[in-house]
């Protein structure tokens, strides 16, 4: 299995830290465990992976390690869009 990296950017002018505690509320809800700080982390849930956060940028790139083989990566993709936007 490979991994795949994809970026999401931040749009809102919350500070980081406020994007991740309202990222990992909705991770909880959506039955992922979402670890780190306003740098980095990690998630782990159907998928796991790790993100890193670009503040100066306004952006939060994912990369997911690992999947199921029956779970589309668009699946995949577009929860954790949910989880971090």
């Amino acid at each position: 299995m490979s991994s795949k990296t994809f970026e999401i950017s931040v749009a809102d002018d919350a500070s980081t830290d406020e994007i991740l505690q309202r990222a990992k509320e909705t991770a909880r809800g959506a039955g992922i465990a979402l670890s780190g700080d306003e740098s980095t982390g990690r998630f782990e849930g159907t998928a796991t992976g790790n993100y890193t956060v670009d503040a100066d940028a306004r952006m939060i790139r994912v990369e997911v390690t690992d999947k199921p083989g029956f779970v589309p990566w668009g699946m995949v993709e577009s929860a954790l869009r949910k989880v971090f936007q």
